[in-house]
């Protein structure tokens, strides 16, 4: 499996490997459902801080339901405080300079559909 990765659930921003050099899109807090909380960065294969965030400690896969929040825009919320996070359009690495300088000149996007059209426009895909 490549990169995959997520938009922040309070921002809306990219969530990007550390490859990028850009720590404050990379660092992050995720929470899932089942109460687990992991700081660190993310790797762009599903892994926080080398905790797999794909597969439960159980079994079964919950990546489509886990949430992440860029470190810096973290505030203590709960996993049902914040709202989806959303899968990142490049998977955390396949976009354009011109998009990652825009996310971080323009900061946080007020919703899904700013992230969409800045993608779109910036992301040379």
């Amino acid at each position: 499996m490549g990169y995959f990765s997520k938009c922040c659930a309070k921002t809306n921003l990219p969530i990007v490997v550390a490859e990028k050099g850009i720590p404050r899109l990379n660092f992050v807090v995720a929470l899932t459902p089942d109460g687990e909380v992991v700081e660190g960065s993310y790797d762009g294969y599903g892994r926080v801080n080398g905790i797999n965030l794909v597969e439960g400690p159980r079994g079964g896969y919950r990546w489509p339901k886990v949430k992440m929040v860029l470190k810096e825009h973290y505030n203590g919320e709960t996993y049902e405080e914040l709202p989806k996070s959303h899968d990142e359009m490049a998977q955390g690495y396949f976009m354009a300079p011109a998009f990652l300088h825009f996310c971080i000149l323009q900061g946080p996007f007020k919703n899904r559909a700013g992230y969409v059209r800045a993608f779109k426009k910036y992301a040379n895909w």
